[in-house]
């Protein structure tokens, strides 16, 4: 009988069949998309939308598989001796909302059988396909099923899985046996451990290897389900458990697990399961990736929301609530995984091992640093010691010790006894401040201290931001994952690791005189996040952060000028970043205003190791040339002004240097060159370099009579282009720059403004850098001949220029990007910082003509604007604007004040898509 004939014959009973089929899975999926709608058992800590969801599901495909197994016999012949097995999350007996539902047809050996077993399993599933029900199969005998898992992990792991739906019992049993004998065995078990653990790297690799992705694969990830998987398998292949529903429940029986260890991993799965569910439903298919508006919605149907209307600040905060719930459950899966797996694997037949007693209670053995455990909870600091020693003989930690660590460090008291012992306190400080090699899995001491509970151990205060994160696209790491990747930074500036990369932070940190302050600074800048300050708001996170270092410094030992040392790196850990990104640092009153709060050179020096370890570790593009290159010039420009040189007699030398060299490069009219230095302003001689100033000139110079002259001048950022607008000064100007720029898909990452005086009025001399949205700096360079003719046309008499950009950029389309978080619209006026210019910051959300709609309302106010600034975190811009009154006066009056931030933000938040 054909594959068309077996088919026909159940299609014989198509009619009622499929009609029974649609009716029974639309009455059972909707009572389980029912379960989703409510929060059933939150009270009691059980819930109905989480594995039990997927329990449910299971046996509702069970009901389906045995009447069609039975209404398949009667209409097709089936072969004598064959069983249906489920395997999978189905032979586990658990299917997630909209996942396959994957079936073997287990056969004797043979290939009739093989034939006729492939014409029955397919009539049987076709009226599952028919109905939309997704259903993997696959015909296999006994003896081929495990020759091929010799060699395919995915067949090895369903023999783990089997489970009978139908047929001869005979045929499993027999499987079974066959692989528990060969597969399973313990000759053969380390090596199947090893391909699961080559599997968890691969998976990794293809899913994210961190726990801590920004919109993680709750299935695939680390920290997802199928690690979960990884775990039951390797337990079931080692300790035969799993035939109950609870396999965390029976480790514990057969002493694997403590029972706190499998409620920690059964929680952890049933949030996997509820937030999976619900990405299956919103889909109406299977999906398994945690978006950023999933998030938002997921975790509003789950209540962290704390207010009844859901604002964007709302469901910002409700999925940071359930991101760090997320990111903890999915640590716990880790764990949870690593240590399984460890366990599972059979201890290896070795010779004689080598001891030696190190002292303190510290034993190295075979090449491993081990202590006894019962020891460890008398004398809790001998954890820390074993780490000491561990890194003084740059010898690992054995397994066995690590785990002890673990499951100790989990226990209150010994905790609060661990935190009481100056010995420990003086350990845990030495620990974190060394820059020697590691032998951890990391290569980082900190990571380790944080993965085995020492860290939250002997800093509690620690534990509100660990897996806390930001909802935006900027913010990659959790808190705690990011201030530890901080502290690894610092340590490699300080061994010298990054002298390439960070040339001025290595020769810093190689001189550093007190580094307890400035290590400890590190770990804990960022700390207040967790927490309000002493107003009760927790939006200065610098503030409670360094109110925390009151009570957690002197605890681990710190001296009291220690103790104020590093209370001043946390409460202004941010001061530099923002004074070198949004102020001017060609004007000498930005170093006066920054080095108010700064303690000296010393301070200045750890200040700026600090900001760069914190915004290299933000995200793995956070750092860019062109942030490092500002903070570079910040460093040195409060340097200076910190050891008492004549800032002015400074500046009137450079401004010289800088004038000669370039009249040396200038190969035309020197007359020509002459004046348009001379005209410029004493800024422009002090922000750019010689041989900026000699293409600058050029492009002046070209010019003529035209409206415009463009060109691209050589970038001090590889990363950016650096663009040249020199046109007739009027005012709008840069917005009608802004829009030109805008319609050429080019992104403004900065920009300087200048006026000089011509004979037929006033020239502008503007300086943008710029990068294509997508392709980068070097796509710039391609979009310059359209740029000049819409820069032509824009500059024309009586050209609108937002019409211009409204039939230019085609609004929409092509520049629609994936959702994203929103962000807040804020608007700051700050007008002590500049002694010549008031200061307007605009935050909001990046888009397409952003630039360009600020300058525009910026020249409706009646503003000139001296300056602009442009940084850019994620998806976040904070555009920074020197702006003067048409007189040159600084905006005073509060009247003027308000109107300002009032126009601005109808501005920007009316123009947004």
């Amino acid at each position: 009988m054909s594959v068309s004939s077996s088919k026909s014959a159940l299609v014989e009973l198509a009619p009622p069949l499929l009609g029974e089929l649609e009716d029974y899975l639309a009455r059972h999926r909707a009572a389980l998309n029912a379960r989703l709608t409510h929060q059933s058992g939150s009270k009691t800590g059980t819930y109905t939308d989480g594995v039990a969801l997927g329990r449910a599901h299971a046996k509702i495909l069970d009901g389906l598989m045995s009447s069609l197994f039975a209404a398949g016999t009667a209409a097709v012949k089936r072969p004598k001796q064959v069983t249906l097995a489920a395997v999978g999350s189905y032979g586990r007996r658990a299917v997630a909302l909209r996942s396959d539902a994957d079936v073997r047809l287990i056969v004797q050996p043979g290939v009739r059988s093989h034939r006729a077993a492939a014409e029955f399993v397919e009539s049987l599933l076709y009226p599952l396909w028919d109905v939309g029900l997704p259903v993997g199969h696959q015909v296999m005998d006994g003896p081929e099923a495990v020759d091929l898992a010799q060699t395919d992990l995915a067949t090895a792991t369903s023999l783990l899985d089997l489970r009978l739906l139908a047929g001869t019992e005979e045929l499993l049993s027999e499987l079974s046996t066959r692989a528990w004998s060969g597969l399973f065995s313990e000759g053969e078990l380390p090596r199947f451990i090893e391909r699961l653990e080559e599997e968890v790297s691969g998976r990794h690799g293809r899913f994210g290897a961190s726990v801590y992705l920004l919109e993680p694969d709750v299935k695939s990830g680390a920290g997802g389900l199928r690690d979960l998987d990884v775990a039951r398998w390797a337990a079931r292949a080692r300790y035969r458990v799993g035939e109950s529903e609870n396999v965390w429940a029976e480790l514990v029986r057969v002493g694997v697990l403590v029972a706190r260890e499998a409620q920690e991993i059964g929680a952890a799965e049933e949030f996997l399961w509820r937030v999976r569910n619900r990405l299956h439903a919103h889909a109406g298919r299977r999906s398994d990736r945690l978006t950023f508006d999933e998030q938002e919605l997921i975790a509003w149907d789950l209540g962290y929301g704390d207010t009844a209307e859901p604002t964007d600040d709302a469901k910002a905060a409700a999925a940071e609530r359930l991101m760090q719930d997320y990111y903890l459950h999915a640590r716990s899966v880790t764990r949870a995984r690593e240590q399984i797996l460890i366990r599972a694997t059979p201890p290896r037949r070795r010779g004689r091992p080598i001891e030696s007693d190190l002292g303190d209670g510290v034993r190295l053995f075979d090449g491993q640093i081990t202590f006894s455990v019962d020891h460890l909870e008398q004398d809790p600091s001998l954890a820390l010691r074993a780490y000491a020693q561990m890194v003084r003989h740059h010898a690992p930690l054995l397994p066995f010790a690590r785990e002890a660590i673990i499951r100790t460090a989990r226990d209150a008291s010994w905790c609060d006894q661990l935190r009481g012992s100056p010995d420990a306190a003086k350990a845990f400080v030495d620990l974190l401040c060394t820059v020697a090699d590691v032998p951890t899995k990391s290569g980082s001491i900190a990571a380790e201290l944080h993965d085995v509970g020492l860290l939250l151990a002997m800093v509690p205060e620690f534990a509100p931001v660990t897996g806390r994160v930001h909802h935006d696209v900027y913010h990659v790491y959790t808190v705690d994952v990011h201030s530890v990747a901080a502290l690894d930074c610092l340590r490699a500036m300080c061994r010298g690791d990054l002298a390439q990369e960070r040339p001025l932070a290595s020769r810093l940190a190689a001189e550093i005189a007190r580094p307890r302050p400035l290590f400890l600074a590190t770990l804990l800048h960022d700390v207040g996040k967790g927490y309000p300050d002493s107003t009760g708001s927790r939006k200065n996170h610098s503030v409670s952060g360094a109110e925390l270092c009151d009570t957690i410094l002197p605890r681990l030992g710190l001296t009291e000028s220690e103790c104020a040392e590093a209370r001043s790196l946390v409460l202004g850990h941010l001061s530099m970043y923002h004074a070198a990104t949004r102020r001017d640092l060609d004007d000498p009153s930005t170093a006066a205003e920054f080095c108010k709060m700064v303690r000296g050179r010393e301070g200045l020096r750890e200040l700026y190791l600090l900001t760069v370890a914190d915004i290299s570790t933000t995200s793995p593009t956070a750092m860019t040339s062109w942030k490092a290159r500002m903070l570079d010039e910040l460093y040195f420009a409060s340097d200076a002004y910190l050891s008492g040189s004549d800032r002015h007699a400074v500046d009137e030398e450079r401004i010289a240097i800088v004038r000669d060299a370039a009249r040396a490069l200038w190969s035309g009219d020197v007359a020509y060159f002459d004046d348009f230095v001379g005209t410029m302003p004493e800024r422009y001689l002090l922000a750019n370099t010689p041989e900026a100033i000699v293409a600058h000139a050029e492009v002046a110079r070209a010019r003529g009579s035209k409206l415009v002259s463009v060109a691209l001048v050589p970038s001090r950022h590889p990363e950016v282009s650096e663009l040249c607008v020199v046109a007739k000064d009027s005012p709008g100007l840069l917005a009608k720059i802004s829009a030109a720029i805008a319609a050429g898909r080019l992104e403004v990452l900065g920009a300087q403004v200048y006026s000089r005086a011509v004979a037929s009025g006033f020239e502008a001399v503007d300086l943008f850098w710029v990068r294509d949205r997508t392709e980068g700096a070097l796509a710039a360079e391609s979009a310059l001949p359209r740029l000049t003719r819409d820069l032509s046309t824009v500059c024309a008499e009586g050209v609108d220029s937002e019409e211009f950009l409204r039939e230019r950029s085609g609004v929409g389309s092509r520049w629609r990007e994936r959702p994203s978080p929103a962000v807040l619209t804020d608007v700051v006026i700050d007008g002590r910082a500049s002694p010549r210019h008031t200061i307007l910051e605009v935050f909001a959300k990046d888009r397409p003509g952003l630039l360009y709609t600020l300058a525009h309302a910026i020249h409706e106010l009646g503003l000139s604007i001296a300056l602009s600034k442009i940084n850019t975190e994620g998806t976040k811009v904070a555009d920074v604007f020197y702006v003067n009154e048409l007189d040159g006066s600084k905006v005073e009056s509060p009247t003027r004040v308000a109107e300002i931030k009032d126009k601005l933000l109808r501005a920007v938040t009316q123009a947004a898509p």
